[in-house]
């Protein structure tokens, strides 16, 4: 399930950039008492919600990749 999340937040950013942000979302937001893994998904999910809003521009180091088109066998 964070597997989804982390596709969905690397829409526009390379890896390190994400580690990066997480890293310090999870900082300004975690509470003792919390348990730091529910805290870096719920940083995941921020930033996979701004990408979203922000209509998923694209930076330069963003990989495209083309569809892939697959034939059926009948």
């Amino acid at each position: 399930m964070r597997s989804e999340i982390v596709l969905a937040a690397l829409h526009t950013k390379n890896r390190f950039e994400l580690c990066h942000q997480v890293f310090k979302i999870v900082r300004m937001l975690h509470k003792p008492g919390n348990r730091v893994q529910d805290t870096a998904t719920d940083a995941l999910l921020r930033v996979a919600d701004a990408e979203r809003q922000q209509g998923g521009a694209e930076s330069a180091n963003a990989v495209e990749t083309p569809p892939e088109q697959v034939a059926i066998a009948s």
